[in-house]
């Protein structure tokens, strides 16, 4: 299974086809590194959408320009569905219920437990 470092994380596919996108500790994800993040999945996925699982237990954060960048529709559609692991339980709450009301057709749920989030995001596959 072939791991891929950036600055800010690090990504893999396993062996049930999801790609694996583990921020590192406090990172400040920028639109350069939001590009290069990109880049990678595309490379890693040899350019088809999957299913994601995202560990954000780290507590990473974007900034504007690269949110702006990861909500382009090129970005969007190499996503299926994602699952988004976070270490706060007040906040996934209050994340999955803002989820219900976006209007982004990816299917999309925060976690606090990882087995719960990859077996969630396995349907999708």
């Amino acid at each position: 299974m072939e791991r891929i470092k950036t600055r800010t994380g690090e990504f893999f596919v396993d062996e049930h086809s999801i790609l694996h996108v583990i921020m590192f500790n406090n990172v400040l994800v920028d639109h350069e590194d939001a590009l290069d993040n990109f880049l990678v999945i595309k490379n890693i996925t040899k350019n088809q959408p999957c299913v994601k699982f995202f560990d954000f237990t780290n507590n990473p954060s974007f900034d504007k320009k690269a949110k702006r960048f990861l909500e382009n529709k090129e970005v969007q559609k190499m996503t299926k569905a994602r699952a988004i692991l976070t270490s706060n339980s007040v906040q996934k709450v209050s994340l999955n219920f803002f989820v219900r009301f976006n209007t982004s057709n990816i299917p999309t749920k925060f976690f606090t437990d990882r087995y719960e989030a990859l077996e969630w995001v396995t349907q999708f596959i």
